[in-house]
């Protein structure tokens, strides 16, 4: 009797699409940098910032409808071009900048492109990692997607803050070029991938689809619920911070090592679940992630800067925690062929929660109040996944 061996190595189309992905994430990140400096040249100011804020963000309400593309077209089809016409428009913009002929509607519509295509490209990624690795590697290649769509960044942020200094915004977007054409190389080395579902693009029928897939499931509802309350929560999180550092510490220092110790905490989830995975169920490790981000969260109740620093720390754990076992999880719930429009879905339901938490954060409550309040709805959502689990 012969046994087959267990496959311990990720596929080379894997690491392709990795490496493509990495190289768009730099390259996003200093376009992220160097976009609210060209609306600040405009003479706009922060009404300016805003605008193209607000145009990137606009996009993850149509996440429902690309997530359908995802599901019916090639993902070579969907990554490659998205990621060239990305380049094209980052390219062009940036020239402009330099000649000093960028107006603040071109690069609204910049922030709209970009942010469109980079929704289609994360949607199109979601469904096709599963189809690209065994499915006892799934948490590690989704461990490793989300270290490079977060830790990239990282890096990112700095050196488009060096090239913003040294050659200024326009040719910052000039060097992120290349790096956003990344994707496109990897993409035209992925293997030939019919789309999983097939047809014709219909988009409300699709959208329609990826709701009902998400009612029909305890387990994808209660994910939604708390996609929905952490999003709420982070743009709560995100507008008070910088409020709170300035009011009881050293201002953009202290807020600076607010957003590198949520960082740091974000990675330190994602290196634990591969090796968690190995020994406890992804529903195991969904629910401690959400009881940390219960203890962060109630750490923003306090005012001393230093006990935000540690809250941070907690917080970013465990939405790292959540992050990768997560998308594991619903990407194992829903079947291949209507991925694309679930995580649409998804990303659409975020889409609300970033934005009734900008809303929510601008009222003129207490932080502390506010946290608090957000703490307790965490926690009850918390509760909720061990009902949906028991059912």
């Amino acid at each position: 009797m012969t046994t087959t061996p267990a496959i311990t190595t990720l596929p080379r189309a894997f690491w392709t699409y990795w490496a493509g992905v990495s190289a768009t994430a730099l390259g996003d990140s200093a376009v992220a940098v160097a976009l609210p400096f060209l609306a600040l040249d405009t003479g706009g100011g922060a009404g300016a910032v805003g605008l193209v804020v607000l145009c990137g963000s606009l996009p993850r309400f149509l996440a429902p409808l690309l997530g359908g593309l995802a599901d019916r077209l090639p993902a070579r089809r969907l990554l490659a071009p998205s990621a060239g016409l990305r380049a094209l428009a980052v390219g062009l913009v940036g020239g402009l900048a330099l000649t000093g002929t960028a107006p603040l509607a071109l690069l609204a519509a910049l922030a709209f492109v970009n942010g469109l295509l980079s929704t289609l490209a994360y949607a199109t990624g979601a469904a096709l990692v599963p189809r690209l690795v065994p499915a006892a590697l799934l948490p590690r290649a989704n461990s490793l997607n989300s270290g490079a769509l977060m830790g990239a960044p990282l890096v990112g942020y700095g050196v488009g803050g060096v090239l913003v200094h040294t050659f200024g915004a326009g040719g910052t977007l000039l060097v992120a070029t290349p790096l956003i054409l990344g994707l496109t190389v990897a993409a035209l080395a992925l293997p030939h991938l019919k789309g999983a579902a097939g047809g014709r693009v219909q988009p409300l029928r699709d959208v329609l689809e990826g709701l009902r897939v998400v009612r029909r499931s305890p387990l994808l509802l209660a994910l939604l619920a708390m996609s929905f309350a952490l999003n709420l929560a982070m743009n709560v999180m995100n507008v008070r911070a910088p409020i709170h550092m300035t009011t009881f510490g050293r201002g953009a220092p202290d807020y600076a090592v607010f957003e590198m110790v949520v960082a740091g905490g974000v990675l330190a989830g994602i290196a634990l679940v591969t090796p968690r995975a190995a020994r406890w169920r992804l529903d195991t490790l969904i629910g401690v992630g959400r009881w940390v981000l219960v203890l962060g969260t109630l750490g923003f109740t306090l005012t001393p800067v230093p006990a935000w620093w540690g809250a941070a720390a907690v917080f970013g754990v465990g939405l790292g925690l959540l992050e990768v076992a997560a998308t594991t999880r619903s990407q194992q719930l829903v079947p291949d062929g209507l991925r694309g429009r679930v995580i649409g879905a998804l990303m659409g339901v975020n889409a609300v929660g970033l934005t009734l938490g900008a809303a929510l954060a601008a009222w003129q409550i207490e932080t502390g109040t506010l946290m608090l309040a957000l703490t307790v709805l965490l926690s009850l959502l918390a509760l909720t996944w061990t009902l949906a689990v028991r059912a």
